[in-house]
């Protein structure tokens, strides 16, 4: 069997040779990844270790982690303007009570998007 003539450059790590490979050559793989692309990314990591292999080479990992860290973002912020206006913000003046109020529609909002995107299997 003839072995293909590959042309690979390599670097020097801790005195070992290794090559210079990238999975995929997409420009959104070199951005680095939100919060909540990264939980979804250990989740599928550390769970569906299978699952994550498979992603990763096919080459759509990053891609798949990128929609979530976007979709999570923006479900978030629909649904904390929803429940703003079921539960508008208190008529006072005391910052830390309104301040208090949005982190409270805050977190019920991030709550209900870790459970229906972000720790999903892709």
């Amino acid at each position: 069997m003839e072995r293909p003539n590959l042309k690979l450059s390599y670097h020097e790590q801790d005195g070992t040779l290794l090559p210079n490979i990238r999975i995929s050559d997409q420009p959104e793989d070199d951005q680095p990844l939100g919060r909540y692309g990264r939980m979804a990314l250990a989740y599928l990591r550390d769970d569906y270790p299978e699952r994550y292999a498979i992603l990763k080479m096919d080459g759509t990992l990053m891609e798949a982690m990128h929609r979530v860290q976007k979709d999570a973002l923006e479900r978030i912020e629909y649904l904390t303007q929803q429940m703003l206006l079921d539960d508008p913000m208190p008529e006072t003046e005391d910052i830390l009570e309104r301040a208090r109020h949005w982190n409270y529609l805050k977190s019920m909002a991030e709550e209900i998007v870790l459970q229906t995107i972000v720790f999903l299997v892709r």
